[in-house]
């Protein structure tokens, strides 16, 4: 049973179970439309993001198929949360209960944010080099700093990037600050970063 507020939430308030039952709601609302959301750009995206196979091998072998299928049927199965959030966001308080419910989640997002810009990284400076700086940032936001902790760091990097291109023998594009150098140079150097 949830208990509905006619004023902003307060500590009070907070002591009401019924006041964690509308926050674990508003979460679930939010998280989903904003995934919602997502998978509503990516299927929009779509056509531009794929390209034609480079055989005719049928509907089903297209690049385009599989993704558009399992975010067609997410948008479906997901659309009760944005109509939930709509109905939630009319009630008063709404604004604090969501602040409430990704609260301390800062972190999350700043490791979140450094992925992405290390997943960019990687186009322009190497799988190498931006892993290095990567896991360099990533001991630094979580406190481990000085000491052994950036030899530690420089280590699991290089396990990493062993990992990928002796073990599973994945390589990655010539990055694209090589093409400033003379073309011996980026053939020798672009396999290795």
């Amino acid at each position: 049973m949830t208990t509905h507020i006619d004023h902003a939430p307060s500590i009070a308030d907070a002591e009401n179970p019924g006041f964690e039952e509308e926050i674990e709601v508003t979460a679930s609302a939010t998280s989903g439309t904003i995934l919602w959301g997502f998978a509503l750009v990516a299927l929009l995206l779509l056509p531009i993001a794929t390209r034609e196979g480079r055989r005719d091998l049928g509907m089903f072998q297209e690049p385009w198929f599989w993704p558009m299928t399992a975010l067609g049927f997410g948008l479906i199965g997901g659309a009760m949360f944005p109509i939930l959030l709509v109905r939630l966001s009319r009630d008063p308080g709404f604004g604090l209960r969501v602040l409430a419910a990704f609260e301390g989640m800062g972190k999350s997002l700043q490791y979140g944010a450094a992925f992405l810009v290390y997943l960019v990284a990687v186009n322009y400076l190497g799988f190498t080099i931006s892993s290095i700086l990567f896991m360099q940032a990533l001991y630094l936001m979580s406190g481990l700093r000085g000491g052994r902790w950036p030899w530690v760091a420089l280590a699991v990097t290089f396990a990493i990037v062993l990992a990928f291109r002796v073990g599973l023998d994945i390589w990655f594009p010539v990055p694209v600050f090589l093409q400033f150098f003379p073309a011996s140079v980026g053939n020798f150097m672009g396999g290795y970063l």
